[in-house]
């Protein structure tokens, strides 16, 4: 199996959980957003335009356009 790479918006994700150390099934669950398509949103699978904006208000960052 290929081993997917962070888009430019998964490494900022990731950068601010760990700085405000929190999971990314908390961030989830307070979000309302499934894990599985959290992963798929980082990770480029899919756009999530729906859940971007809310990932990126409650982690404070701005989405790359």
């Amino acid at each position: 199996m290929k081993r997917r790479n962070l888009t430019p918006f998964g490494l900022e994700v990731k950068k601010k959980l760990l700085e405000k150390g929190i999971t990314q099934r908390q961030l989830c669950d307070e979000l309302g957003i499934g894990e599985t398509r959290f992963s798929e949103i980082i990770y480029g699978v899919k756009p999530g335009y729906k859940y971007r904006e809310k990932i990126a208000k409650a982690l404070n960052i701005k989405i790359p356009a």
